[in-house]
This record gives C-alpha cells, structure tokens and sequence, in this order.
C-alpha cells in the first residue's frame, strides 16, 4: 500500500479527514461512491482498473469469520447499502492511518496508473470482495468488488451500490476475505422506479427490542414474511445494562459492557452492544433476508433524549462526547445511506432524515425524533414527563420535536408529494394520549402540541391525502385516527398505526411489576409513574376482592378508550410486529403477535387487521376485535 510519501503533520491530519468523509459517507473505495462528487467505478464487475487481481476464494465453513452475519438496507431503483462485520482475528482490515486521499484522488482519476498499490493492499487481504447475483449459487455475477475493512470502526463494511443494479429485482449478495472466509448469502431488493406504476408493495415495521429482556421471536417470524423491506422505528438496541432495573432473568441475555457500567458510555459499550444484538439469530435472519430502512428514537443514545444531547436520567448537562460516540457507532452498524463526519459537532456530525420511494405508490418520510427536539415542557422529574397535568409550556411556539431544518425539509417533502400513499416513519406517539385526566407521556408528541398542529394544519390544508404514521416507541399496538384537534368530533386528516415492542415491557407488564414491587424492565413508563398509575387504579377497583396485572389493565384500557375517543384499537399485552400492505385502492395493515417472549421459540397470532380506503380517513377493522369489545 501506498505510504504517506513524506506528509507533514498538519498535511496528513487534512489528509486523513478527507479520506474519512468519503468513508463516512458510505463510499466503498473500490466499489461505488455516492457523496455527489464523483462515481468510483475502478473494480466494478470485472475490476476493469487492476486485471492482475485474482478474486479470492472460498475455504472455510459458510459464517465462519461473520459474527454479525450480513445486512443491507436503504434501497433504491439501482441498489442498495450492503454490510458486515469481519472477525478482527481472521482478518486485520484496513487502519484509517494507511490510507489518505491521495488514493481518493486517483480513483477519481482512473487513467492514472496506480493499479500496483491497489493490487498490493488486496493481495495483503485488507480488502473484502463482495458479489451480487441475481442467482443463489452465484453462478453468473451482476457486480464483483472490493473493499475495505475498516479496521478502526470495529471492523465493519460499508458497501453503497446504488447505481449499480436494475429496479424491481431480487438479488443475493456474500463476502469473501482474501483468507477465504464468506459470510451467508443475503437477500435484498431494488425498489421500483420513481416514475413507474406499483400495483402493490408490502412492509413490515418493528421497534423497540430490549436483548435482555426476552427472545426476538417476532423478528424471526417476520423474517419469513414477503415484504420489498422493512422499516425499524426506534430503540434498535437499549444502552442500559447490568443491574436488576434493567436486566431481565434470563441468563443467556445478560450484556456485560466493557466499562463495567450499567449504562453504555464509551464507543467501546456502543460497539459491544450492537456485536451482541446482531449475535441474535432471529435479528440476523431478519437481516440476511431483507433489506432495512432505519431511524432511532432514544436508546440508541440514552432514555428521553434532547437537544443538546442531554439524558436526563444520567445527567441534567449536555453530553456531545457521548451524543457523538452514539452517532459514530450507529453509523458503523446501519446500513444507512446517511452522511457521518464525526469531526463536526453532535447534531452536525449526522443526519438520519430522508424519503423512500416506491414507485407512484408511495412515499415513505423517515424522521428524527431525537436529534434536534427540545426538552420536555413541564420539567424533568419523572412525574413531570409522565402522568403530567402538563403546563403552559406544552403548546409554546417556541418549542420543536423536529427541529428548524428537519421541519422545513418535512414540510416541503409533504406539499411536493404526489404519490398515492404518504406514510410517515414515525418514533413517538402523535394522538393525545389522556389517561385521568392527565397526560401519560409528554415525552411524545403530547408534549411538542404546536408543531404538531403545524404539521395537521399543512396536510389538512395542502390537501394531501392517505397520510399514514408507522410508530413505535410506546409498546403498545394502536390504531388511531390523527386529528386537528383532540377533542370530540375534531377533523381527521389521517391515521396513526402504532406497532407494540418486540420485547421491551408493555403495559401490562409494567403494572405487574409495579404492583409487585418489582424492578421494571424497559417499560413504556417508568416504574415511579406506574406506581402511581397503580395506586389510582386500586382506590377504582377497591370493590373486587382481589388485584390483579389483568384487572388493572382492563380498567386502564376502559379509561384509555373513554378519555381518547380518537383510539380505535388499544392492546398493551402482547409483543409482536405489524405489515403494511398498499395497493391502489386501500392500505392493509395487519398487526401479528408472539405467545411468548421467554422461551427461544414462540408461536404467532393475528391480532387485528384492519383497511384504509384509498382517499378516506377511516379505519375499518375486518379481523381481530375492537377495544369496546376487548
């Protein structure tokens, strides 16, 4: 590989830099580079720029090598982000000291003749190759390549092929390292063209999936759906571990983090966290299987984030160093096509919001919740985001879930919209959420009322029609009309379909433990707020003869059903996942789940499924039965 020929220092640091823009932008060196400022075609399909290089072959065992598997994600019409992470021990990769950008330069310039140092660095085996292929065996090859594992971000790889492939087909991708290690194959799909005519296309959606709280057996069910892909909406990982408030009993789930903490601090806690997530069989089958569109909510950095990067539950100051780490090691796990510079500042260094296409059917906003959103209205105390009568402040002009340039990009993304569907990939709750009288959690879009209003008033007045909001967060299955106003026949200009979590504790389950006196784990309210939530509820069933987590939450879901008349279906009992299915005419959306969570196998059910006419805000419910009937 080529030295650094004599750099001084303040040149090699420039050097350096540039070399990781183009990385952390999710260019693949010898493979594609998407970041606007030029294609780096040199050994695409037959490695046209360096023909001497032999392609590496097959050794070991399929997996071996892989402890993470395969990913890929944020498809379009042309290709889509490929990923893995190679076994440090198996194969070195590349440090980002080896490289500068004088290589950057000449593959921007292919008729400069530095094939040699190429060949070098991928005879060395600092290089993976990649293959894509229409077919299983790999029998005939659409894109051959290589590039580089990058030592210094936990080995990973980062391959962007859009550009490369056809629309609308299904291909199979696998790594092979120069010692001959190959990942599993994975499957992935390009998108429609933008301009083209869908007839239909189905997406399954998840959030909220605490490792050690439960067996993501909903993942692995939804591993066998036909879906074109699906969209994760928040809490991919949980950053809190290794005490009883956030551990669950099962022994093989226990996270240890390299600090020692019981909260994830440093890059190293980050990275360990996502190693053991992917380790999951049913989230790698997930993935090896279908390609993904992601966002974060909170856990991704710390519980009931805001700007400036402050966790409220940890420190009441801001955080960048630990809000930057959270964003890098995101980064490296994601496939992602979204820009990183971690030489910027924490809300700088990233920006996570952007559209999917699906032909003329729909148009898919996918948001950030976190990143930019003020701090809660009526303060911090836990009973001051949650069971909060709330304050003058909830509806200030002044605050923002959004942020100025997410908004203005959001805004415009809707008035331009001209496909038939606008769904709207969304973390946190939108409908008022009443419970009591009081606010249940102003951690959502409860406590952010004037922004959304904004928005209500703008798809209400641009006429914009089948806007459909994809939640999480909440661990709860809902299905919700969206309203101008929360209050008795406000105007409906769409519909909320809230997804329940893969593991992290519903309702049900927190009210259990806090009538037990039981540590809470990851629940959609903390243990302090259901404490009281329970001590309301018993003085309202203080006639029956005993108190049970069951009766507790059939009171509670009458109380929900009777304060939030805008609440179609409610059911905080059961983990699972949901599918959107669109075509011309209607929207389908079916919410399935699993019988258990604590056992490594589990069974599924349909839970409701109910229709969205094309050009109608209503919700019809043809399976499953509706709250007044729970």
């Amino acid at each position: 590989m080529k030295k650094q020929h004599g750099l001084n220092k303040e040149s090699y640091d420039q050097s350096k830099r540039t070399f990781l823009k183009y990385f952390l932008a999710g260019s693949a060196v010898v493979a594609l580079e998407s970041s606007g400022i030029g294609r780096l075609t040199s050994f695409v399909s037959k490695a046209q720029a360096a023909t001497d290089v032999e392609p590496y072959k097959v050794v070991h065992s399929v997996g071996d090598g892989f402890p993470q598997s395969v990913a890929s994600g944020d498809p379009t019409s042309s290709g889509m982000m490929l990923w893995t992470r190679v076994d440090p021990s198996k194969e070195e990769g590349f440090s980002n000291q080896e490289i500068n950008s004088e290589l950057i330069y000449w593959l921007e310039k292919t008729d400069e003749q530095n094939d040699e140092s190429l060949q070098e660095a991928i005879e060395q085996g600092k290089f993976i190759m990649f293959e894509v292929s229409k077919s299983s065996d790999f029998s005939s090859v659409e894109v051959r390549g290589f590039t580089p594992i990058w030592k210094d971000h936990d080995n990973v790889v980062r391959v962007d092929l859009d550009g490369a492939l056809a629309s609308n087909e299904t291909y199979y991708y696998r790594f092979i390292t120069k010692n001959g290690y190959a990942s599993k194959t994975g499957v992935c799909r390009t998108l429609p063209q933008k301009d083209s005519d869908v007839q239909s296309a189905k997406i399954g959606y998840v959030s909220c999936q605490d490792y050690t709280n439960g067996y993501f057996n909903a993942l692995g069910h939804m591993a066998e759906e036909d879906m074109m892909f699906f969209l994760h909406v928040g809490d991919y990982i949980y950053e809190s571990v290794g005490d009883a408030a956030y551990q669950g009993n099962l022994k093989d789930r226990q996270i240890s983090l390299p600090s020692g903490q019981s909260k994830a601090m440093k890059v190293e806690d980050y990275r360990k966290l996502y190693q053991t997530y992917r380790g999951d069989k049913d989230l790698q089958k997930l993935h090896e299987k279908h390609g993904m569109v992601a966002t974060w909510d909170d856990h991704e950095f710390a519980n009931d984030t805001y700007y400036p990067a402050v966790a409220p539950d940890d420190n009441p100051e801001s955080d960048p160093a630990r809000r930057l780490t959270a964003n890098q090691v995101w980064f490296e796990y994601m496939p992602a096509r979204v820009p990183y510079d971690g030489s910027k500042s924490f809300e700088e260094s990233i920006k996570i919001y952007r559209t999917v296409t699906i032909g003329k059917l729909a148009s898919i906003f996918v948001t950030d919740q976190r990143l930019y959103r003020s701090a809660h209205p009526c303060g911090q105390d836990t009973l001051d985001r949650y069971l909060s009568r709330g304050c003058e402040n909830r509806t200030s002009s002044n605050r923002t879930m959004l942020g100025q340039t997410q908004k203005e990009w959001f805004i415009n993304e809707l008035k331009n919209a001209s496909n038939t569907w606008n769904i709207w990939a969304n973390e946190v709750q939108i409908t008022q959420l009443k419970v009591l009288g009081k606010f249940l959690n102003l951690d959502a879009w409860d406590g952010y009322a004037y922004e959304r209003d904004f928005i209500a008033e703008t798809v209400i007045n641009e006429g914009i029609k089948n806007f459909i909001a994809l939640t999480g967060d909440f661990h709860t299955f809902e299905a919700s009309y969206l309203q101008e106003e929360y209050k008795p026949l406000g105007k409906k200009y769409g519909v909320e379909l809230m997804v329940g979590s893969v593991t992290s504790s519903n309702l049900r389950e927190t009210l259990r433990n806090a009538l037990n006196q039981a540590p809470d784990i990851s629940g959609p309210i903390p243990i302090e707020a259901a404490e009281e939530l329970v001590s309301v509820l018993k003085e309202r069933l203080s006639d029956a003869s005993t108190i049970t987590a069951e009766l507790l939450f059939k009171e509670l879901q009458q109380i929900v059903k009777l304060e939030n008349p805008w609440i179609e279906l409610f059911d905080s009992t059961a983990h699972g996942y949901a599918l959107l299915e669109l075509t011309n005419t209607k929207a389908k959306w079916t919410a399935y789940s699993v019988d258990n969570i604590e056992k490594p196998q589990a069974s599924k059910s349909l839970l409701w499924q109910c229709e969205i006419p094309n050009g109608e805000v209503k919700l019809n419910i043809t399976q499953g039965q509706s709250l007044q009937k729970a």
